[in-house]
């Protein structure tokens, strides 16, 4: 048979209770050449007179399939018989269908359909009443009617010596052999007869591989007895008489000399050497094992302490920003104070037209509008006023600050890190004249405050050169005048601008000023101005607005916050020795134009919009810092973010794919950043950004 056109096999479901060591027979009983046959054939080839043996197949269910043959000429009714006899069922509830329809009793066989291999398949089913249990049960078919079962085999023509196909009916004959009964025992009560299992199943033995086997269950072993003679020449010994013994050795003889002597309990020593050392390795791994144990635990100890640790700091440190804030509203002091109070009347705001918007309309809702706009006024008003108060109290701080940053020494770090001070004239005449100025603004009685004023007009001899200093002499002698010859008066206002004339002396500098300084006109304002005096920042392409217009062009937000962000980023820089990160170079205003534009106020994956949690830390931690290396998360979890070291392993490619394209919109958008990043590293200047400012010095100023 062909193994490329193979037809398929049908194999019978037949349980034989044979031995397995006896294999089935197979006898061919059919050979002729097949013609395939139609349905649509003449009357006088489905005649009697051709009479042929065909395979029927009857399908009881999907997994239980009968095969038997019967001539070509036999009616359904004769076929119901046979069934039912070998089923042990009444003929008349069998119902033998094809293609799901009922065949009648007295239809041929050869006048039902077939497949290509002539094979004729029925679906045999029982028509029975309702609660009757009588089924179709194979162990019936194949225990109690041990018939012979047929399987048609097809042969293609090119295995077959004329060429034509053949369809051969094979028969499988049980040809099991009848073994005699050697052993076995009849019970008593039961009657049942047991035989000995390994004498009447299994193979023959082989005698010559179980010659030397010894067992009840075969009750063969006969003793014989063979003599043999010596098949090569080999050590022999003799008696000679009742004592004396002669060996005779051959070549191949080698002479075996005893040891030292060993005891008994020696030998039983040795023998348990090997069960001692199991019992101490296995003592040693049992130690190890525990000593790993507890350091492991002592780790995870270890490990939920500082985590609990570091959970009780961060509470610590959002009470304490918490109090901070409240304390801030409070007591403003700086322009970011009152700065985070505008933000908060602004958000108070958006709330209250949000409200209004969903309570009310028509005419209430424009009554509500109008209310929320007079409150407004006077929340601005009254912050507007704390501030001009604040600012009025803090003037003379802000003074002595500025004196005592104009009287420092220079100072820079030198050779082997030796630290250097400088002390010009120029700070020594500023400390001189700050003395000077801290006694005039102090309360004396009259004969002082002459002696002060007579001091003072003959330092101001050696200050002529300040523009000023003719009405600052004035007002010095009209007040010592006033104290001579007056005898009440009042000169607190003309104090008053004695402090703020002497004031402008202190910062006066007798050097020349800069003829060309370089200076540009303000888009907003119109007014020329120096650049020092312009806004600068990372992503404008050119110098046009002033500091002033820029602060009032800015909405009111909470500048603390984004300078806090950006000092844990220059912090953390830090700690990793990246001085030449883009943090050092980053403004605040660039901190909230990222958190905005960019990632939207809120955190990449919580979604928190609390700005006192963001932070912004490195994407990929091994690369320095830079506006397409960041991602917006809150302080927890940037924490967990700076553990991970596969980020495709723990992130989801749709959250991956989102933080790079905001990557791609920052990059666009700090472009200026990158081109002067890339000038400094080639230029070799990079290294000063971000350095201590100690280690840099103010040629200009010597």
């Amino acid at each position: 048979m062909s193994d490329k056109e193979s037809p398929p096999s049908y194999v019978c479901n037949m349980q034989l209770n044979v031995d397995p060591s006896e294999k089935p027979r197979i006898r061919a009983i059919c050979g002729r050449p097949y013609e395939h046959r139609s349905s649509e054939s003449d009357p006088q080839e489905n005649s009697c007179e051709n009479v042929e043996n065909v395979t029927v197949k009857f399908y009881i269910s999907q997994s239980k399939i009968v095969a038997q043959v019967y001539p070509n000429c036999m009616t359904i009714a004769e076929v119901k018989q046979d069934i039912s006899r070998k089923f042990e069922v009444d003929p008349n509830i069998i119902l033998i269908k094809q293609n799901n329809r009922i065949l009648c009793d007295n239809t041929h066989i050869h006048s039902t359909c077939f497949d290509e291999f002539g094979i004729h398949e029925f679906q045999l089913e029982l028509n029975v009443a309702q609660g009757d249990e009588t089924t179709l049960s194979l162990n019936v078919y194949y225990d109690k009617h041990r018939l012979p079962d047929y399987l048609t085999v097809h042969i293609s023509g090119e295995d077959t010596t004329d060429g034509q196909p053949k369809n051969v009916v094979v028969e499988i004959e049980n040809a099991a052999i009848v073994k005699p009964f050697l052993c076995g025992y009849k019970d008593k009560h039961t009657s049942k007869e047991y035989l000995d299992a390994f004498t009447q199943t299994g193979p023959y033995l082989d005698k010559s591989k179980y010659r030397r086997y010894r067992s009840r269950d075969t009750q063969t072993w006969v003793q014989k007895e063979k003599t043999l003679n010596t098949a090569h020449e080999q050590s022999v010994q003799c008696f000679l008489d009742g004592i004396n013994v002669r060996y005779m050795s051959t070549a191949n003889d080698y002479v075996i000399v005893p040891g030292k002597y060993q005891t008994f309990a020696q030998k039983e020593r040795a023998e348990q050497k090997l069960d001692k050392i199991l019992l101490i390795q296995r003592n040693w791994r049992r130690w190890i094992l525990w000593k790993y144990i507890h350091m492991r635990a002592k780790e995870y100890r270890t490990l939920v302490k500082n985590r609990e640790a570091e959970e009780q700091q961060y509470e610590q440190c959002v009470e304490k920003r918490v109090e901070r804030t409240e304390q801030i509203k409070q007591f403003p002091r700086t322009n970011d104070d009152f700065d985070m109070l505008f933000a908060e009347i602004s958000r108070w705001k958006r709330a209250e037209l949000k409200r209004i918007a969903a309570h009310f309309e028509g005419p209430a809702r424009i009554s509500e509008v109008n209310i929320l706009l007079d409150k407004e006024i006077q929340l601005l008003n009254g912050v507007e006023r704390q501030r001009r108060l604040v600012f009025m109290a803090l003037e003379d701080f802000r003074k002595d600050q500025l004196l005592k940053e104009m009287g420092k020494p220079i100072e820079w770090i030198g050779y082997k890190d030796c630290k250097i001070h400088l002390d010009l004239l120029r700070t020594q005449r500023v400390r001189f004249l700050t003395e000077v100025y801290k006694d005039l603004r102090q309360t004396v009685n009259k004969e002082k405050r002459l002696e002060l004023l007579s001091r003072v007009m003959e330092l101001l001899l050696d200050e002529a050169c300040f523009p000023n200093f003719p009405e600052l002499f004035d007002l010095f002698d009209r007040e010592k005048n006033l104290l001579i010859y007056a005898k009440s008066c009042d000169v607190e206002i003309l104090r008053k601008r004695q402090n703020i004339l002497f004031f402008e002396l202190i910062k006066f500098q007798k050097r020349e000023q800069q003829k060309n300084v370089p200076s540009r006109m303000c888009a907003v304002c119109k007014k020329v101005k120096p650049f020092a005096q312009f806004a600068i920042r990372t992503r404008q392409s050119q110098v046009d607005t002033c500091k002033h217009c820029y602060y009032l062009k800015l909405v009111a937000t909470e500048n603390t916050v984004y300078q806090s962000i950006l000092r844990c980023i220059q912090r953390d820089e830090r700690k990793r020795k990246c001085t030449t990160s883009f943090a050092f170079v980053m403004q605040q205003d660039d901190v909230r134009h990222m958190l905005d534009k960019i990632w939207h106020g809120h955190s990449a994956l919580s979604k928190t919009e609390i700005l006192s949690e963001l932070r912004l830390p490195r994407w990929n931690k091994s690369d320095d810092w830079s506006p397409w290396n960041c991602v917006c998360l809150t302080e927890r979890e940037a924490r967990d973010h700076y553990k991970i070291d596969d980020l495709e392993k723990v992130y989801d490619p749709k959250f991956m794919l989102y933080v790079g394209n905001c990557h791609m919109l920052a990059r666009n958008l700090f472009h200026t950043l990158a081109a002067v990043a890339t000038e400094f590293q080639e230029t070799g200047q990079w290294w000063k950004v971000g350095m201590n400012k100690q280690r840099t010095s103010n040629l200009n100023a010597v």
